[in-house]
């Protein structure tokens, strides 16, 4: 895979975790208001469990996909 093919899949994946997360927070409305943005919008407990799942995916390709380059601080 060359660089700049991995570079975009690196993006694409962060993209669409954080696109996920986004997702989730509009749909949903789960666990209490941990913070209060306006009278109708806060950031959930859900949401954020939303992201750190999303995230810690996120990590774990960008890793895999890092390693295949020859990178040797991640083996």
């Amino acid at each position: 895979m060359t660089l700049f093919r991995r570079a975009v899949s690196i993006l694409a994946v962060w993209g669409a975790a954080t696109m996920f997360g986004l997702a989730f927070a509009e749909m949903t409305k789960v666990g209490p208001v941990l913070l209060t943005l306006t009278r109708g919008h806060g950031i959930h407990a859900g949401d954020l469990l939303a992201f750190a799942a999303a995230y810690s995916v996120a990590a774990v390709l960008t890793r895999y996909l890092l390693r295949g380059a020859g990178f040797s601080l991640l083996r």
